[in-house]
This record gives C-alpha cells, structure tokens and sequence, in this order.
C-alpha cells in the first residue's frame, strides 16, 4: 500500500480503457472543473498522499484544516468485518471498492490530492456512523457488510496491516508551524545570541545580507540550514529550528487546502527541495507581503499566495 502508484494506477487504467474515460485528468477536470475550483464537501472520494504513501479517502466530515474520512481499496480485493464492500452501481466506480471504516480517522488536509469521485449522501451517512446501524439494519443498495478475517495468514490481513500503517503516517505529515493565541515567534538571532556573523556567513556559504535576513527572520530557514548552524554555533538543530517563524492559522488554512496542492509540488521539484519547504517559503513570502498591508482585517491569504509567487511558473489557476 505504501506505493505511491497504487491509488494512480486507477487513473493511469482510465486512460487506456474507453468506458473509464472520465476518470482519466482530463475527465476528472471535466466532472468536477479545475482543482483551483473545487470546495471539499462530505462524500467526496479523494486520492491523498504524501512522499511514498498513497490511498483513498472517502470524506465523511470537515474539520478545521483537516477531514474525517475512511481510506477505501480497489484492488486487491479485500475486507474485513468492520468495513463495508460497495458495488459499482452506488459509487460510481468502474469496480468494487472497500470502505475500511475501522481505521476512520482525521486527516491534515494538505495530504488531499486529487478528486476522484462524488457518493450520495445516504451512503456517506452510513460509512460515518456506523456504530449506529445495528446488525438488521437496511443498507443502501449496492452496500454490504465486509467479511471477517479468520486467519491471521489470510493475504487479507497483511493488506490490512499495510493499509493501517499507511493511514498511521498520512495522518502525521508534517505540516506549517501555526500561530496559538498570546505566542510569540523567537528569531534565529535570540536564540543564537553573540555569534560569531563572519563563520556563520562561511559555514553557511551565502553573503552577509543573506545571513541576516535569516537571523531577523525575514527569510526562510532550511533544515539544512539548520544543521549546518547547529554544527558551526553549537546549538541544538531543535532549538535552531524553534526559530522557524510561525504562520497565521488562516494562511496555514489557505495553503494546505487541496487547491495548491499542485502548485507545492510543482514548487518542489523545480526548487529542488520537498514538499513542505517548499509550502513554508511561499508562505512566509505571502506572510511578509501581509504585514505591509495596512488595516486590521484578515487578509485574502489565496490573492496574497498567489501575488507572493507570481511569475515563478507555479501559481494558482
């Protein structure tokens, strides 16, 4: 499960097979217009991931800068008797598909990926509580109970066992430092103190005004950055990256919700760097360009995202 080809396998298919062709890209954009577009809403099905970790999710709840959902396989098939198997004619999926409530869960926003599908919301209803359906309880058609697994050498149980470590590290990816009410951000130069600016200049291999915008942090500083400042001052790497300036919540909001998703990794791979730095230098860059705003409202941290990276080849559309 831990291949991030698996849920992009299903997509890859749909462009080689006539009768999956809205669920190719181009089909996709057609059914549900472009990513930029797209609001989250309780039964979506959304392929998420993040590094090497990829799956399914059917979202049954929307938190703040997060979702509650279920991860849902297609193949192979398997199941257990704490999820549901559906058929096609009730989700819209050229196969059968298994909801694996027993590992519901919230998820970070930022690891959704790409919208895949649309389930009713009688069916969503049933997948969120399903606690409350007692063992007579009619099911939607097209839905039933999943099977147990009698063996622990069952092939089943070891896709289980993959499927819950994936859901374990997707649910942790690291996301911003956000902003708590009455904290305040500590700069790069108080926790340094008197250092010495010419070896940390050396060390660091960049020029003095670099350096200093890294220690009154106006500019963002790299875990490899870090490390190297850590190894030159003698300070822990983990105080070293306490300096990381905070965000406000609702630029944190803004860019980790699926709508940039793409444009971070994009980002990314042209920076030469991962996912996340790539996400903490675009936001520090739309931060510094809101506070030289003035007026006390909440800024429209999307035009503020899209004004910071402007003419770098990745911006919204």
């Amino acid at each position: 499960m831990s291949d991030s080809d698996v849920p992009k396998w299903f997509l890859d298919l749909a462009g080689r097979n006539t009768g999956m062709r809205s669920f190719t890209e181009s089909g996709l954009r057609d059914r549900f217009g472009e990513p930029s577009e797209i609001n989250l809403e309780r039964g979506q099905l959304w392929r998420a991931g993040w590094a090497d970790v990829a799956v399914l999710l059917v979202l049954l709840e929307l938190g703040d800068g997060e979702v509650r959902a279920s991860p849902v396989t297609i193949d192979p098939p398997a199941e257990d008797e704490n999820g549901f198997v559906l058929a096609p004619t009730c989700t819209g999926l050229p196969t059968s598909a298994t909801v694996w409530t027993g590992f519901t869960r919230f998820f970070p926003q930022r690891v959704l990926d790409t919208l895949v599908a649309a389930w009713s919301a009688d069916l969503t209803t049933c997948l969120a509580n399903p606690a409350s359906l007692d063992p007579g309880s009619r099911l939607p058609v097209g839905m039933r109970r999943g099977r147990p697994i009698d063996s622990e050498f069952d092939h089943r149980s070891m896709i289980r066992a993959g499927l819950e470590d994936d859901v374990d590290q997707l649910g942790q990816m690291p996301g911003l430092p956000v902003e708590s009410p009455g904290s305040s951000s500590t700069t790069l130069a108080a926790v340094l103190g008197d250092v010495d600016l010419a070896a940390l200049c050396a060390a660091l291999k960049l020029p003095q005004p670099a350096v200093m915008k890294l220690l009154r942090g106006t500019a963002p500083l790299t875990p490899a950055q870090a490390a190297v400042i850590a190894q030159t001052t003698g300070i822990s790497q983990e105080r070293v990256l306490g300096a990381v300036r905070s965000m406000p919540r609702g630029l944190v909001q803004a860019a980790d919700h699926p709508r940039w998703r793409q444009v971070w990794i994009t980002r990314a791979r042209r920076l030469g760097t991962d996912e996340t730095q790539a996400r903490l230098d675009g936001c520090q860059q739309a931060f510094a360009l809101a506070a030289r705003q003035t007026g006390g409202s909440e800024p429209d941290w999307d035009a503020r995202l899209q004004r910071a990276l402007f003419g770098e080849g990745g911006e919204l559309r």
